[in-house]
């Protein structure tokens, strides 16, 4: 057994642990779950909604494809500085103040989308929505976290994906049928509307956590321990899983300005045919989520996140070398079987290293690097599609970071995670 794998009487553990409510998920941890995962639907259709009309709107105002990468680039450049402040709000203030607060100010900027009549001013609007937001999915993890053990925390990720695919679903579709028919502005109103209407949802369904309020109830054991402190128990471990999650991201970027300008530009896509391929992504991780959390929670994390990298990269070969709709929705159908398999996954895995002292802030560190992904494969990817006139290059670099994440997951990621949980202060091990 490697001794980087093997877990000591952790140092790390409070003098007074926090007591455990180990909620089982058939009665009110899963109700709690489940009613997060719906207002998390709601506001990805706010988010997805917008996305089918970006192209069009940037052609609109008169800019290229450096300019949308710029537009796509500054939302995850606010988040990156505030992800983790944010989350550690969460573990201080409490979870759901962090998920309301972000909520109000992502429909702010959706109206100034609507008003926009300069590149600079959407800039603006999409840097605003980043920053308002940064603390949302943070919050909705260690919600999540707060609420779950090792035992089931795969399957509880799993439902909280599939809220969040139900409306990456229904939003770009929407999205797409609406600019078709009703204009590239109306909706931006429409997102704002859908994201108050999750405010309430929230606000009547959501409960803080226990955890969370006995965490409020002794502010001085959050203040005990650094997310770098953590980050030192496995950096093995760790190192993977930023690997992992950075070539997710990546990938994403690159295919939402050079590949969705490829398609808009030389294939002639529509916005509902964009939609559509958008959708057909969705359903097909909404049926795996489910699925393959509980399957992580029987057989482990590792070997699903790593074929589940795997099968990215294969997903972006594949839109490489497709020349029509139906090759563009094959490999669509790929990459979202790869989501789904990776996904909920390395979220739960994080969830099993994280000490349940600091999971707002460690959530929130991996949202900044998630989105620092974001930043790098917006900007690259509409720089290669300027300078080659196609997406192929910045699929082509996408694909090989995607491989590379395999790879690193492969070698760094623990094979199992002890059931009894990672942040105990008896010694537990993780066989490599």
């Amino acid at each position: 057994m490697d001794p980087d794998d093997t877990i000591e009487e952790s140092a790390l553990a409070p003098e007074t642990p926090i007591e455990s409510e180990e909620i089982p998920l058939s009665t009110s941890g899963i109700r709690q779950v489940l009613m997060l995962a719906f207002s998390l639907a709601l506001l990805q259709i706010g988010f997805g909604i917008v996305t089918p009309i970006f192209p069009y709107y940037i052609d609109a105002l008169g800019v290229g494809a450096f300019e949308l990468g710029v537009l796509a680039a500054s939302f995850a450049l606010t988040r990156i500085f505030l992800a983790g402040p944010m989350g550690g709000m969460s573990d201080r203030i409490g979870r759901k103040p962090v998920l309301i607060g972000a909520l109000v100010g992502f429909a702010i900027a959706n109206l100034i989308y609507a008003m926009a009549d300069t590149i600079f001013v959407m800039i603006g609007a999409r840097a605003l929505e980043g920053a308002v937001s940064a603390g949302f999915y943070p919050a909705a993890n260690a919600f999540v976290s707060d609420l779950t053990t090792p035992e089931n925390r795969g399957t509880a990720m799993g439902y909280l994906s599939t809220g969040n695919m139900v409306g990456f679903v229904i939003g770009p579709t929407l999205g797409g049928v609406l600019a078709q028919f009703l204009g590239i502005r109306l909706p931006f109103v429409i997102a704002a509307i859908g994201t108050l209407l999750t405010v309430i949802a929230i606000q009547i369904l959501i409960k803080e956590p226990p955890q969370s309020v006995k965490r409020m109830a002794t502010p001085s054991l959050t203040s005990e321990i650094s997310v770098l402190e953590v980050f030192q128990t496995q950096p093995k471990a760790y190192f993977a899983l930023t690997v992992s999650m950075f070539a997710n991201m990546f990938a994403f970027g690159i295919l939402e300005v050079a590949f969705m300008l490829d398609a808009v530009q030389r294939f002639g896509i529509e916005p509902i045919e964009i939609g559509g391929f958008f959708g057909v992504i969705g359903v097909i991780t909404i049926i795996g989520n489910i699925g393959f959390g509980k399957i992580s929670d029987r057989i482990g994390r590792k070997w699903l996140i790593v074929a589940g990298a795997t099968m990215g990269g294969v997903s972006l070969y594949l839109f490489m070398i497709a020349s029509n709709l139906t090759g563009f929705y094959i490999a669509g159908m790929i990459l979202g079987l790869a989501i789904s398999m990776r996904g909920p996954t390395i979220q739960a895995l994080i969830g099993d290293l994280c000490d349940e002292r600091v999971y707002g802030s460690v959530m929130g560190a991996f949202g900044a690097i998630s989105n620092s992904a974001y930043v790098v494969g917006p900007l690259l990817g509409g720089y290669l599609f300027d300078t080659s006139g196609d997406s192929i290059s910045a699929l082509g670099v996408a694909a090989m970071v995607s491989f590379f994440g395999a790879f690193a997951g492969g070698i760094g990621l623990p094979r199992d995670v002890q059931l009894e949980g990672m942040c105990e202060t008896e010694e537990e091990s993780i066989t490599d």
